[in-house]
């Protein structure tokens, strides 16, 4: 069996080497949309990089959800990949996506998401409330204009109305960004982070920290960096990458599905509300419930993180 070019590599080297990949597959990947996108769409280079920026008109959203699909492909889907087949004899056993897992584990992982839902709304909530010292006051301006613009971004991507641009925002906001996020942050770095400092657990937090990070969303980092938490010891604990791909699957395709249930009149409920609850009662059903299903799903799943070796 061939032995991969870089498969003896120690971990720190292959983490510096996976950070390179990452970079040079972005901006490459990148530039190669961009190409393609002059022509698709009939504008000029100048219009393109304009057009970026522009939240409102119809062929703007039309082109920045092109980049946002390319650079699923470019920033998480493809580097890991690379990385996999750089490292190891079996990519897709490096990446734990040939692993099977119990059918229990699907239906555990539906009630872990959905219990938590009232706990990531009150993370929300203190991340929104928190407040800079007055000498960063400039950073937390810069702050706040970005997540602004985050989320009018995030607004104009889920105001949609016909059942074909639901399907494209499900493939595009929970489908792709569940595969690469998770073959990235889970599947390739929490290993690696694990194989440096041989701990596992502070190999999830910080794999977390970066999920959290990188949405460059600084006022909803906390809640990210617990989903990405929980989405590591779902992965840790069951042994297979389609467990955690799953979780944030539900987590992204609620809000595209409530968002378009919310605009057909179906439903009153706008997605940043789905969950949210301030009755004592039910956050502590929340608290009790997620604690008990993480139990038992590390309970059923316990021999398989046992031998797992990240």
């Amino acid at each position: 069996m061939k032995i991969p070019l870089l498969h003896s590599l120690n971990p720190f080297s292959r983490i510096i080497f996976s950070i390179l990949l990452i970079i040079i597959c972005f901006f490459s990947i990148f530039m190669i949309g961009l190409l393609v996108a002059l022509p698709l769409f009939d504008l000029s280079l100048t219009e393109t990089m304009t057009m970026l920026s522009d939240f409102t008109s119809p062929k703007a959203i039309s082109l920045l959800k092109y980049f946002q699909v390319v650079q699923e492909f470019g920033l998480f889907i493809i580097p890991p990949l690379l990385a996999a087949l750089f490292f190891a004899v079996k990519p897709f056993h490096f990446l734990k996506l040939n692993n099977p897992s119990r059918w229990q584990s699907w239906i555990l992982t539906i009630i872990i998401m959905t219990s938590t839902l009232p706990l990531i709304n009150i993370l929300i909530d203190l991340n929104e409330a928190m407040q800079l010292p007055e000498w960063l006051s400039g950073i937390e301006s810069w702050m706040q204009e970005t997540e602004t613009k985050a989320m009018d971004l995030t607004e104009a991507f889920l105001s949609i109305d016909s059942w074909g641009e639901f399907i494209f925002n499900i493939v595009m906001i929970a489908m792709l960004p569940s595969i690469g996020e998770e073959l990235l942050f889970r599947g390739l770095l929490q290993r690696l982070f694990n194989d440096w400092f041989k701990n596992i657990h502070f190999a999830i937090i910080l794999a977390g920290f970066l999920f959290g990070a990188m949405h460059m969303q600084f006022f909803g980092i906390l809640p990210r960096m617990v989903l990405g938490v929980l989405f590591g010891y779902l992965f840790y604990w069951s042994g297979s990458l389609w467990i955690p791909i799953f979780a944030h699957f539900l987590n992204n395709g609620v809000a595209v599905t409530i968002s378009f249930m919310e605009r057909q009149g179906w439903i009153v409920t706008r997605f940043q509300d789905f969950g949210y609850s301030t009755s004592l009662f039910l956050i502590f059903a929340s608290i009790i419930i997620s604690a008990l299903a993480l139990y038992v799903f590390w309970y059923i799943t316990s021999s398989r993180a046992k031998q797992n070796t990240f």
